[in-house]
């Protein structure tokens, strides 16, 4: 199973980057979710229960 990462309400997609890794926050793309498929942005408010997978610059 992947990490699970607690945030606070009304954290956006690239908090949630940043609370993995510097790095992945600093060089954040975008982010999908998981479980639709769909394409999010860096602002993206992330809700309770959301799988996000994050895409970053190497």
């Amino acid at each position: 199973l992947p990490d699970a990462f607690l945030v606070p309400r009304g954290s956006t997609a690239v908090d949630v980057a940043f609370k993995v890794h510097t790095d992945l926050g600093n060089h954040f793309i975008r982010a999908i979710n998981a479980r639709t498929k769909m394409v999010v942005g860096r602002d993206h408010p992330v809700q309770d229960g959301d799988v996000i997978k994050i895409v970053a610059k190497v």
